[in-house]
């Protein structure tokens, strides 16, 4: 009588081990995969957007992270006003933000919301700073009363109503024409303004919000 050959006892264990090894497989691809896409999701997340009305600051050499952090910081409400009032060209209202409240460090634009130095009050809100004007040619420094504005969208509101009544009547085509009529109107006393604020509009490329 003819013996019965024994199975190797590990033959049953082979199909199983296989099938093991193939679902851990799987289940690394899937580990790493979901890894993938939650990191994806993170940083869309974490990642800042630009909102739905802020303009886009193209990049200029030599500008600091300050710099280009305050040139957005007033472009966009700028062009904003712009779009829908055609009166005051983005372009100048940022380089007299620039200028006029020292890349927004003075205390007019910090306590006040007022970048544009301009005097007397705003819905009976008024401040005293101290600021500097020329006399006969000499700088020195005085106290006068401020507008206090709410918000900066405001306030470039209120100067492009104060440009149109007293300086800009009409449009300028462009910010040199803009610039040579506030410094003959008087907006300021220093005899180099229109030259100051060409020379910002320049270096930063700031008539690239005037298009």
């Amino acid at each position: 009588m003819a013996k019965r050959r024994r199975k190797p006892r590990n033959a049953r264990k082979r199909r199983p081990s296989s099938a093991r090894a193939t679902w851990i497989f799987v289940l690394v691809l899937l580990v790493l995969g979901g890894g993938m896409l939650m990191k994806d999701h993170i940083q869309a997340v974490v990642q800042p957007q630009p909102t739905a009305h802020q303009v886009t600051v193209k990049p200029v050499s030599g500008e600091t992270p300050a710099q280009q952090a305050f040139i957005q910081k007033v472009a966009t409400p700028a062009v904003k006003v712009y779009r829908k009032n055609g009166q005051v060209l983005p372009s100048i209202v940022i380089a007299q933000s620039i200028l006029e409240s020292s890349w927004g460090t003075s205390k007019i634009f910090q306590q006040a919301n007022n970048p544009f130095g301009i005097k007397g009050s705003y819905h009976g809100k008024t401040g005293s700073f101290v600021t500097h004007e020329y006399v006969n040619g000499e700088r020195i420094k005085i106290h006068a009363n401020f507008r206090i504005y709410p918000n900066l969208t405001v306030a470039i509101q209120d100067h492009d109503n104060v440009l149109k009544s007293r300086y800009l009547p009409q449009p300028a085509k462009n910010y040199q024409e803009a610039s040579q009529k506030l410094q003959a109107g008087g907006y300021a006393t220093d005899p180099d303004y229109a030259q100051k604020l060409n020379s910002l509009i320049v270096s930063y490329k700031l008539n690239q919000f005037d298009k």
